[in-house]
């Protein structure tokens, strides 16, 4: 794993998201979208489709809740841990709507 936390816009809803404070950030905080950039490695930039990774489920296990990632291009699916900043309480509305679209 290549830990990679910077920086960024948000390509889906244009706000700023800082770094974040504890992990590698991989999605936004606020629309739960992220790109599909890793290939077999998180954090090794090799993945060739960079489409755009929706939220289409998340569990709770142990107080920690992982969300499941789809890629609206390609179908790859990958598993994250939510951010201490993420905004939980729009991710079960967000699910519900990013399921329906892929």
């Amino acid at each position: 794993m290549k830990k990679i936390n910077e920086d960024f816009v948000c390509v889906n809803c244009w706000k700023f998201v800082s770094k974040a404070k504890k992990t590698c950030r991989n999605h936004c905080p606020y629309c739960f979208v992220s790109i599909h950039l890793d290939d077999k490695l998180p954090g090794d930039r090799a993945s060739n489709c960079w489409g755009l990774m929706y939220p289409i489920e998340y569990e709770l296990s142990n107080w920690i809740i992982k969300i499941t990632f789809k890629c609206s291009k390609c179908g790859h699916i990958h598993k994250n841990k939510a951010a201490e900043d993420d905004d939980i309480v729009k991710l079960d509305e967000l699910v519900k709507k990013y399921k329906n679209l892929l």
